[in-house]
């Protein structure tokens, strides 16, 4: 009974707060584009992402036939969520040689216009796990899993990477480029497929890049990976380096505003350095984090920002989480915080809504608590450069420092607003604001808090606090 009248309370608060479309100017301009780790605006605000993911693992294998569509574009929306990372399958995206499945994309694109119209920016994942459904897992169809009739033992998901020698050599092959049943390279037939997905979609302002490939495994030799002190680097360079460059290359002649998400081999995940992307790649790093306690998840984050800020090039957390237990993703969540990580929930349809019998809401949750915990409070755009980030799950304070000076340099107009997300499932009885150097231009308890940065200042420090009743609104 009391979690039924706190989510009808939740609710009516989120009807009052309007439709989700209805921010305006305030939101982040499409299209986002970068200047060293950070995501940027049109207006040259640094837009922080949050986010889910959407990949639906079995046939048609779009997200859209499994009950994804706008009512969940919209309800993410509305509790602050802007990105969703959406998978592409490519046994369906190529089920035989040099066939690509049209309608598959289109399928893709329908989820893509559902997003774009509630606000959010997208993400499209060429997802794999365990490579292909040879191997008891998804992603390439069986017709490019080459193995040389190395055993196949029936290993399921995560140990398969480690025990199945089959699986092992598929990626070997790929790696390797090399000939498919048609003559042609398994990467170059990737690129064939991935192209088709770009021109597609690479006038969508809202489409902020590709993923190449979700969670790549180096092959037998992966033991190589295992060090926390230096990764391994000689294998990414002489394996995902290459493949990204020609995977870019190509993205390259249909685009140059969206970008190439490279992430590291499946062992960064659990806190190993990389050497990805690369200085001057002009590509972006995608990262995972999935460590197996807080000092291998701090490891992530660290190993995370560092790399961005080497190779100057814009980083996001693409999946963490697969839980549903709150206090491991507050753990998360606050870490990322703690490095200014923009970040992407792993996942929706399997850890959020998974009754898709009527449209997306609050009483369609599996877990109240743990949805909670991912409506954080955060800086979607601000008109300078962020410098700590921090908000107690507790008292449910926000304390945001950042800087005014311009990434890449330059100055903002002087009318142009930082918007920070505050939802209501966040502050339900409204919060109220602290803010030096700028001014708030919203109304009381907005679900979005809007400030104008004060002229001549150099940092601007902002803190947010619960209400103390819904009458503190006005």
């Amino acid at each position: 009974m009391a979690r039924t009248l706190l989510v009808s309370a939740v609710l009516v608060l989120a009807a009052l707060a309007g439709p989700a479309g209805a921010f305006g100017a305030d939101a982040p301009l499409a299209p986002l584009e970068s200047q060293g780790r950070w995501f940027t605006d049109r207006a040259g605000r640094v837009v922080q992402l949050r986010g889910v993911n959407e990949v639906y693992k079995s046939a048609p294998f779009y997200p859209a036939a499994d009950g994804f569509g706008a009512d969940d574009a919209r309800f993410l929306a509305a509790n602050g969520f802007n990105v969703v990372r959406l998978g592409v399958m490519f046994q369906a995206l190529m089920p035989a040689p040099g066939v690509i499945d049209r309608g598959y994309i289109e399928g893709i694109a329908r989820s893509v216009r559902d997003l774009r119209r509630a606000g959010i920016f997208v993400l499209l994942d060429f997802h794999q796990d365990g490579f292909a459904p040879k191997y008891r897992g998804a992603g390439f169809p069986d017709w490019m899993a080459l193995d040389d009739g190395l055993p196949n033992p029936p290993v399921g998901f995560p140990d398969y990477y480690t025990q199945n020698p089959a699986l092992q050599r598929a990626f070997e092959s790929f790696w390797a480029n090399r000939a498919g049943p048609d003559g042609v390279g398994l990467q170059d037939a990737f690129v064939r497929g991935f192209t088709a997905v770009v021109r597609r979609l690479a006038s969508d302002r809202h489409v902020i890049g590709y993923e190449t490939f979700n969670e790549p495994w180096p092959g037998a030799d992966w033991p190589g990976c295992l060090s926390f002190t230096t990764g391994c680097p000689e294998l990414e360079q002489s394996r995902i380096a290459p493949f990204a460059r020609k995977v870019t290359a190509a993205a390259r002649t249909l685009t140059r505003r969206q970008r190439v998400f490279v992430e590291p081999f499946v062992l960064f995940n659990f806190g190993t350095p990389t050497s990805l992307p690369g200085r001057g790649s002009g590509n972006a790093l995608a990262v995972h984090s999935y460590a197996v306690d807080p000092a291998g998840e701090a490891r992530v984050v660290d190993f995370a920002a560092a790399a961005a800020e080497r190779d100057g090039a814009p980083v996001l957390v693409t999946e963490f989480g697969a839980t549903e237990d709150p206090t491991t993703l507050r753990r998360l969540t606050s870490g990322f915080d703690r490095r200014l990580l923009p970040w992407v929930f792993w996942a929706y349809n399997e850890n959020v809504v998974t009754d898709r019998s009527g449209p997306a809401g609050l009483d369609r949750l599996d877990s109240l608590a743990a949805f909670t915990e991912l409506v954080r409070p955060y800086p979607m755009a601000v008109t300078g450069t962020p410098e700590e980030l921090s908000f107690d799950p507790v008292t449910k304070v926000l304390h945001l420092r950042f800087s005014t000076g311009r990434p890449g340099g330059g100055r903002y107009r002087p009318s142009l607003r930082s918007v920070l997300s505050t939802p209501r499932l966040a502050y339900p009885d409204g919060y109220v604001v602290e803010a030096t150097g700028a001014t708030v231009t919203s109304g009381p308890c907005a679900p979005r808090l809007t400030l104008r940065t004060r002229r001549f200042v150099r940092e601007v420090a902002v803190t947010v606090r619960p209400a103390s009743g819904p009458a503190s609104c006005g």
